[in-house]
């Protein structure tokens, strides 16, 4: 459409059609317009996958690695399919927004959202997310939202924290992913405002939105509010903020119409440029020019799965390609598969049985399938016709609450898991309004309550029900934490009262209470009356508006959780298990109750007990040197027995192939190429932070490492990490030759040719950091093809004068300043054996910003 078109649909809309434009309709939708034949705009999350409507139970999705192990493949290939993959599964969902990718810095190790992010370094995350956004945007059909704009890099307070970042710092490295994918040949339709505060301003308030995001960086799409993150009527509209998420409003609405009848300087103007955004990202997508009764479809679109044989081959080898080999010291890995015929093999750990695919919070997927540890290394063998004897013993129980119920203690009888009945009154009573059957213990009714509530904000209630079978004989623990009022019954006896609660815990975004739990003796093949009676809170008086309680607290949202009797010894169990067998596989780590939206990590130690156990099998194991510890996490955890042991493996959480990209990897089948996109501490004290800057004090969190983020904090203060940014080792050996640079216009080209030294085939990520000074900043990388052994391919790597400038506090401009700057070609940040050069730069020059 033609601009004077779109100012003419603009014209024939009421000012109250226009304010509907600039609020969801309800969780996840915009408002249509039947009359004129604009249609309603459908949203999904997320990183990890496109989940569609419904945070829990909705139908299964393709569930994606999670980003920090996309990231970690290094891969501009990957990312770009990965796009072109999600493309495909947001239209299986009826949306048309991806929410998604998350390039906010993963600051510190704590931060609970570091797996939904890629990485410490804006320029490792921008490049990646500008093939991510170009894959998902190339048919036109779907919309990228790069999100949290800006310095989203903690749960803590979220909503309210005051994130204190000098200009410098907030240019190069919290903006800098942002201003990267912006600026490219494809950037992405929507831009998402974080629920922080930037030095003073809620960030869909911020002058930085106009000022930056649209003035300096030409951005001409739409920018819609994280959930619950507008703050504000009139003064985040005027800001540049287009649209508030959810809906019914909270801020807009009615609220805004009635501004707008004062007419305030700028609102009407501001209304209008909105709205027109809004329409014209509508237009993109195919969402104008409707039929009044296609209009209304667009609200009732239906969501389908698809799955083929190609996306799982591409999800199983991303996840494969971004496993990382920290360490082999023994070359225990790979495993010769033939090897082990006729041998015993203990897998052990709390992951080992059942891995986590990924992070909690908006990145929660319903799968279309789940590959195990255990199960895909047992399958891996079998395809290959060798016989061998695999036993687990958990070691370590590293459950945060207690676990979600199991299918497997559901009573044969029961239609699902659980029945809701939904009432209209908050006492049980009074007319059903609707009855559901889910498979999750997870009830979060944040956007599958009956429709009639969402409007209606008096107290419900709902009656959960199901019926249970326990395995075992003996004291079994049941738990639940609530939203709302709850009370939980087994045969009609009250077992848990939390109808009442005052402390607020972890669970549902931190909105929830602290888990409560019970035992209750019980036997095995006996079948159980479950009853779990839950109502929504009024949301207290004294809430101020802005308050996002009234988003994510008015629903009344209960887990239940449930557990057999644990035994007595699992360390010793599993230390007799290891000393049985031929071959120990330790699979630990942390999962999705430990990494989630809504709090950050407490400490960076395993939690569990899982170091008692790696300590007690290197102490204890008649094989130590047999044990290779595979870690899944989004983030780094301190290995203080890192020393004592040959091999250790970082497979983060990798979606639904998870288990046969782990087992891909052991065996060798795959030769492992990820690189660590985040720099790995010895311990949480090597990184300085002080309760000001880490999670803040008195609402206010001060960003004093300025520049020294991740790797170069540990230049800087002349620290060694566990292991620095960009490490990975591989089956094969590569070695460097024949590194060039050449001058272009406005830039340069490095080139290096890699050559494989090994007996494997395999890929290299080949490096380049530039330094003025002492601290090396990574500038560009690529990543090789399959090389087979003695094979060699020249990789070029590209970086603009533009590239290497700074942020000039006092000029506000981008100065590359005249000098001799080193230039390094490595395999990681610190690599002391790096192909040294030296870069001139002849003439200082500077960049308007």
């Amino acid at each position: 459409m033609a601009d004077a078109q779109f100012q003419d649909l603009l014209d024939q809309l009421t000012l109250e059609e226009k304010i509907s434009l600039l609020a969801g309709a309800d969780g996840w939708q915009t408002q249509e317009i039947p009359r004129l034949g604009i249609g309603s705009l459908k949203t999904s999350d997320g990183p990890a996958g496109a989940r569609g409507a419904l945070s829990v139970d909705g139908p299964p999705a393709a569930f994606l690695p999670a980003p920090v192990s996309q990231a970690a493949t290094w891969s501009k290939d990957h990312l770009y399919a990965l796009g072109q993959l999600l493309c495909r599964e947001v239209k299986t969902k009826a949306a048309q927004v991806l929410l998604a990718p998350t390039i906010c810095c993963a600051r510190n190790p704590l931060g609970g959202r570091n797996f939904e992010s890629y990485s410490e370094d804006p320029v490792l995350s921008g490049q990646l997310a500008i093939q991510y956004v170009r894959g998902v945007q190339e048919t036109g059909e779907v919309a990228a939202t790069v999100k949290h704009f800006v310095a989203n890099e903690q749960e803590y307070q979220r909503f309210t924290i005051n994130a204190d970042i000098s200009e410098r710092a907030l240019r190069e490295i919290y903006l800098r992913p942002f201003e990267t994918v912006i600026k490219s040949k494809n950037p992405p339709k929507c831009v998402m405002s974080a629920y922080n505060l930037v030095n003073g301003a809620h960030m869909d308030a911020s002058n930085i939105l106009q000022d930056i995001l649209r003035n300096e960086w030409g951005f001409e799409g739409l920018v819609m509010s994280d959930w619950g993150g507008t703050n504000s009527t009139v003064e985040s509209l005027i800001a540049g903020c287009d649209l508030e998420m959810p809906g019914p409003p909270e801020k807009r609405g009615s609220l805004l119409l009635e501004a707008a009848q004062t007419k305030p300087q700028g609102l009407l103007e501001a209304i209008d440029a909105s709205a027109l955004r809004v329409l014209k990202l509508l237009a993109e997508l195919k969402l104008l020019n409707l039929s009044p009764e296609d209009a209304v479809k667009t609200r009732r679109g239906v969501e389908t799965s698809s799955d083929n044989k190609d996306d799982q081959k591409l999800l199983r080898e991303i996840a494969a390609d971004g496993i990382v080999l920290l360490k082999n010291s023994n070359n225990a890995l790979p495993l010769d598969p033939y090897s082990l015929s006729g041998k015993k093999i203990a897998l052990i750990g709390p992951n080992a049985l059942n891995g986590t695919p990924g992070g909690g919070g908006s990145a929660t997927m319903v799968p279309l399938y789940q590959t195990q540890p255990l199960a895909a290394f047992e399958s891996a063998l079998t395809e290959m016709n060798i016989p061998a004897t695999i036993k687990h013993s958990p070691g370590a129980f590293i459950h945060k609450w207690l676990p979600l119920v199991d299918s497997k203690f559901v009573a044969d009888d029961n239609k699902s898991m659980i029945r809701l009945d939904f009432f209209a009154r908050d006492d049980f009573s009074g007319p059903l309004v609707e009855t559901q059957y889910r498979d999750s213990s997870y009830v979060d009714l944040f956007d599958s309550a009956p429709s009639a509530w969402y409007e209606d904000k008096k107290p419900h209630s709902v009656k959960i029900s199901s019926r249970l079978t326990p395995e075992t004989t003996g004291l079994h623990s049941f738990g639940i934490s609530s939203v709302g009022h709850a009370r939980l019954f087994v045969n009609d006896q009250l077992i848990i009262d939390n109808f009442d609660w005052k402390k607020v815990g972890e669970a549902f975004y931190s909105f929830g209470s602290v888990e409560v739990q019970a035992s209750y003796e019980m036997t095995a093949g006996e079948t159980y009356d479950i009853r779990l009676e839950a109502s929504s809170k009024v949301i207290p008086k004294d809430a101020a508006s802005d308050d996002p309680v009234h988003v994510f607290g008015v629903q009344p949202s209960v887990r239940l959780g449930f557990i057999e009797q644990l035994p007595s010894d699992p360390i010793g169990d599993a230390v007799k298990l290891s000393n049985e067998s031929d071959v120990t596989i330790v699979i630990i780590g942390l999962n999705d109750e430990w990494e989630s939206e809504g709090y950050d990590r407490q400490t960076m130690k395993l939690p569990g007990g899982q170091d008692a156990l790696i300590e007690s099998l290197l102490r204890e194991s008649n094989k130590p040197e047999s044990i290779v510890v595979v870690n899944q996490s989004g983030s780094p955890v301190e290995m203080r027995w890192a020393n004592k042991i040959g091999t250790v493996v970082q497979a983060w959480y990798g979606g639904q192939e998870a288990g046969n990209a782990l087992a891909d990897v052991l065996l060798g089948r795959v030769n492992p190429s990820g690189k660590l996109p985040i720099s790995w501490p010895m311990q949480y004290e090597d990184l300085g932070f002080e309760a000001k800057s880490w999670p803040g004090v008195d609402g206010v969190v001060k960003y004093t490492e300025e520049m020294s983020v991740g790797y170069r904090r540990y230049q800087n203060a002349q620290i060694q990490p566990r292991w620095w940014f960009g490490h990975g080792l591989s089956y094969t050996s590569f070695k460097y030759e024949e590194a060039g640079l050449s001058k272009e216009d406005d830039g340069w080209v490095v080139s290096v040719t890699v050559k494989n030294t090994g007996s494997l085939a395999g890929r290299d990520v080949v490096q380049c950091y530039i330094s003025a000074e002492s601290t090396k900043e990574l500038k560009a990388f690529e990543k090789t093809s399959l090389l087979l052994p003695g094979a060699s391919e020249t990789v070029h790597m590209r970086i603009s004068a533009r590239d290497m400038a700074h942020w000039n506090t006092e000029s506000k401009k981008w100065v590359l300043q005249a000098g001799t700057y080193g230039l390094y070609i490595g395999s990681n940040a610190g690599d002391e054996d790096a192909i040294k050069q030296q870069l001139e730069v002849v003439q200082e020059t500077e960049w308007l910003p």
